[in-house]
């Protein structure tokens, strides 16, 4: 378990992010995620991803709505666990969550909850399988030279397949931008719009291309010494 707490409270804000973006319809957890059944509270469910890999680790993730508390969420998780043998659950904040997080096999689960409406509450149920060796597969993008990947996402949902990656350079969003221009179009790649926009954190180009039915939308901002490179990559069957 202390392994792999700290590893619950990096992904917080991640989940809540794709949770916003990606709602798929409801249904049993995807088969590919090998861990016992995950206790579900009386609630709204929806899946956010029902598989995917983040950083070379499977995963899956289910949003609630419910008009149950917080406190009653994490009242129902401290009994549904409270018989796991060997394990407590922990319980800490992450920013405004509450969270309650258990091993159980070789499968963290994690339950985000946070207040919704009048008294409901709204939240995150997450499934990840830890294994000795995180599965890794080849890159999907072409990368400048000292860039680092931030995070690797590959998703697998139902009627089509897809990859989010974040990487990062020290290279000007205009040299990434020509970058990948070039190597996308000698891999067969059309472009079909390419914008400067500005943000908070400074300028930025947007890039958008296609091939065959695999879409590209690259999001390329400069963060103060660094520029962040944000790859969706969606293949529809």
């Amino acid at each position: 378990m202390t392994r792999t707490r700290p590893y619950s409270r990096a992904c917080g804000a991640f989940l809540v992010s794709v949770a916003a973006s990606c709602i798929f319809p409801a249904g049993a957890m995807a088969e590919e995620i090998d861990c016992p059944t995950f206790a579900e509270p009386k609630a709204k469910l929806q899946w956010v991803a029902p598989y995917m890999i983040f950083n070379g680790v499977p995963m899956s993730i289910k949003r609630f709505d419910s008009e149950q508390t917080p406190a009653d969420i994490l009242s129902f998780y401290r009994k549904a666990w409270s018989s796991v043998p060997g394990q407590v659950p922990q319980e800490y904040m992450s920013g405004p969550w509450q969270t309650i997080a258990i091993m159980r096999g070789r499968c963290f689960f994690t339950v985000q909850v946070q207040p919704a409406g009048i008294k409901g509450s709204t939240g995150l149920l997450s499934a990840t399988e830890v294994q000795a060796r995180p599965r890794v597969s080849m890159s999907a993008l072409p990368m400048m030279s000292g860039s680092t990947v931030v995070n690797d996402i590959d998703h697998r949902d139902e009627g089509k397949s897809g990859r989010t990656m974040v990487i990062t350079n020290t290279f000007s969003a205009e040299a990434n931008a020509d970058f990948y221009r070039q190597q996308l179009s000698d891999q067969g790649w059309k472009a079909i719009s390419s914008a400067h926009m500005k943000t908070k954190k400074g300028p930025g180009i947007t890039l958008v291309m296609k091939r065959g039915m695999a879409e590209a939308n690259l999001s390329i901002t400069r963060r103060g010494q660094n520029t962040v490179v944000l790859a969706n990559l969606v293949e529809n069957p």
